[in-house]
């Protein structure tokens, strides 16, 4: 149902975009969200073990989910657990052959994996940035913040903050310290933060033992256009 699936993602960037971008990102959400209508509809009727069936039998505050609800969550669960999991393992693939002495490391030490995970998020992180409401007036870094006022924490700043991260600048898939901050923090902390860990660690352990000659052209991945979801659009690969 989506003719450019790439494009998706471009609706969460939030720098300026023309009219024609603009209506064809409203156009394919549009069809994103009659998509997910039709597939809960469906789900009532004919129930599955899947999460769209607990979504559409689900009861929050003694009620039923509404539509909107059901079918807004649905599609936001789609857009975050297919984008930022495919751009974790792109960038981390990227990353791993960029720096040839921690891709031998890696894969003379497949253990490392779990850390390695870790550091691949903190190095080049697939979300970039997001905004938050602030609760209360509060002082940050020297600068006044009003309640209600949006913030922007910058999470691929965050994550190479020298008072932070020890070289930030360098992969390390041994490093030790502080977690990285691509997941966010608090509330507001991933949802599908285990998910993303588990499908990226099993992707990046079958390629390396399945494809240990795989080569990659490090000097002409082509990046998509977005500030916020940051992922390659092709990576050339040879094996």
């Amino acid at each position: 149902f989506l003719d450019e699936p790439m494009d998706f993602a471009r609706a969460a960037d939030p720098t300026p975009m023309s009219k024609e971008v603009r209506d064809a990102q409203n156009l394919m959400i549009t069809r994103v969200l009659a998509y997910f209508s039709e597939l809960a509809e469906r789900r009532r009727r004919e129930p599955g073990d899947d999460l769209l069936t607990a979504l559409v039998q689900a009861e929050a505050e003694d009620r039923m989910l509404s539509d909107a609800e059901v079918v807004n969550n649905a599609a936001f669960l789609f857009a975050a657990g297919h984008e930022t999991t495919a751009n974790l393992i792109g960038n981390g693939l990227l990353a791993l052959h960029r720096n040839p002495d921690q891709l031998a490391l890696l894969k003379s030490r497949p253990a490392l994996m779990p850390a390695a995970l870790e550091e691949l998020l903190r190095y080049d992180t697939p979300v970039q940035l997001t905004e938050r409401e602030a609760a209360e007036d509060l002082e940050i870094a020297g600068h006044r913040v009003e309640q209600g006022e949006t913030v922007v924490p910058v999470m691929g700043a965050a994550n190479r903050d020298p008072s932070a991260f020890e070289s930030p600048d360098r992969l390390d898939i041994t490093r030790q310290g502080p977690r990285n901050f691509s997941f966010g923090q608090g509330i507001h902390y991933c949802l599908g933060a285990q998910l993303a860990r588990l499908e990226g660690g099993i992707a990046l352990t079958t390629l390396l033992a399945r494809l240990p000659d795989l080569r990659l052209d490090v000097e002409k991945p082509t990046w998509r256009r977005n500030a916020n979801i940051r992922g390659l659009m092709s990576l050339p690969a040879s094996w």
